[in-house]
């Protein structure tokens, strides 16, 4: 007589048999990979740095015409002509880490008492300040030059 163990085990295969019989439109379809999880990473790119800002200003008080503005970065000149007070001018400097060196003259007549300033701002900060005095009496008048300059870090 067949032991009880022997039974079921011949239960159990032909219950697996039958399962096989099915269609194959109707089979279970599983696939099984060897190959290992792989994890994808984004990374931004880092955005290019923006260039700096440095601002020449010229102002005064009095009746001080200028006859002549010369400005330069990395020794590119630029000069204008005849300008009314206030002036200024914004320049673009390369945010490369390197240094930029900068320069503004005005030269002015006056007459009476009057005074010129010239300022530069660099990224919202005072980098250069300069200018002069004219004094006089009357009609005499006052010709002269004024300049500031210096260096930045890009």
């Amino acid at each position: 007589m067949p032991s009880l163990t022997a039974l079921t085990g011949g239960a159990v295969l032909l219950a697996l048999l039958a399962g096989c019989t099915s269609t194959p439109e109707s089979a279970p379809v599983t696939t099984t990979s060897s190959a290992p999880a792989t994890t994808t990473t984004t990374t931004s790119a880092v955005p290019d740095r923006q260039p700096h800002t440095l601002v020449l200003n010229a102002t005064g008080t009095g009746n001080a015409v200028i006859n002549k503005i010369k400005y330069s970065l990395d020794g590119q000149v630029q000069e204008e002509g005849e300008v009314s007070l206030p002036w200024r001018k914004s320049l673009s400097v390369p945010a490369d880490g390197l240094p930029h060196a900068w320069e503004l003259t005005v030269t002015y007549t006056g007459s009476r008492n009057g005074r010129l300033e010239l300022v530069a701002v660099y990224d919202g900060k005072v980098v250069g300040q300069g200018g002069s005095a004219a004094g006089g009496t009357g009609n005499t008048k006052v010709t002269g030059s004024s300049s500031v300059g210096g260096s930045v870090r890009g």
